[in-house]
């Protein structure tokens, strides 16, 4: 799926992994819009504020985009930490609800409708391919840390969606694909001690280091390009493989 003149969605598209990829995505020729709740989308990218959350909103989002949808990017998303339960009692489910409607339903909501669009685009190339989708996952959809319970069952699950969604979209010639990111150098993680983030890179291989958001962007191009790429997720983590816990995380 080559994006120039086509017409990229990209969810969260005015901050981190999101606003990386809407800027690559511009600086390749698409037509982008972002979806986001706040904030300034980068120079020469459309933004339509929507919570991602509602469907209704996501689906009024799209309805305001005119023409044919060929990309799609599912940035979107928000981190929590707390244990499920503890000695003063249960976890905070109404946060543990929150992650995982923005960061799994959200963009379930957008893919649904996003997808509906791209199914009655023309084919184009040499495969024919109408639409390519690709989620935003994480190192946590496979080894998550203590704490991480809503953000793994988002993360998680949104990577098996991977596989699902390319299956159920496969026919109308529409790929899904993942990007799993490790640590990344994002307004998500910017207020954590520098001593937490040391830590956290001391388990990458090579490099120990935190990925820059235009990497994430460079990884989704190479998706987007890559054609027998389909039901797949990326790591992008530099070989790291968290431990169970840090000696910053809960007693």
């Amino acid at each position: 799926m080559e994006p120039a003149g086509k017409c990229a969605v990209v969810t969260g598209g005015n901050s981190g992994l999101g606003r990386a990829t809407a800027e690559w995505l511009a600086a390749a020729g698409a037509d982008v819009v972002s979806l986001d709740l706040s904030g300034e989308a980068p120079e020469g990218v459309r933004f339509i504020p929507c919570d991602v959350s509602d469907f209704a909103a996501v689906q009024a989002a799209v309805d305001a985009i005119e023409g044919p949808i060929h990309i799609l990017v599912n940035c979107a998303g928000i981190g929590a930490i707390g244990a499920i339960a503890t000695p003063e009692g249960p976890g905070d489910m109404a946060a543990f609800r929150k992650v995982v409607e923005v960061n799994l339903i959200g963009a379930a909501n957008a893919t649904a409708a996003v997808a509906a669009r791209m199914i009655g685009n023309e084919p184009a190339g040499e495969d024919g391919e109408r639409g390519a989708i690709v989620n935003a996952c994480s190192i946590a959809s496979f080894e998550a840390q203590e704490g991480m319970g809503a953000y793994a069952a988002s993360k998680s699950a949104l990577a098996a969606m991977c596989l699902v969604w390319a299956r159920d979209l496969s026919r109308h010639a529409i790929r899904v694909n993942g990007v799993a990111p490790g640590f990344m150098a994002t307004p998500m993680v910017a207020m954590l001690p520098e001593a937490l983030v040391d830590e956290l890179l001391s388990d990458a291989e090579f490099p120990k280091r935190a990925g820059r958001a235009e990497e994430f962007a460079e990884v989704v191009d190479f998706v987007l390009h890559t054609p027998l790429l389909n039901g797949e997720v990326i790591r992008l983590d530099a070989g790291t493989r968290p431990p169970a816990r840090t000696k910053w995380s809960m007693g």
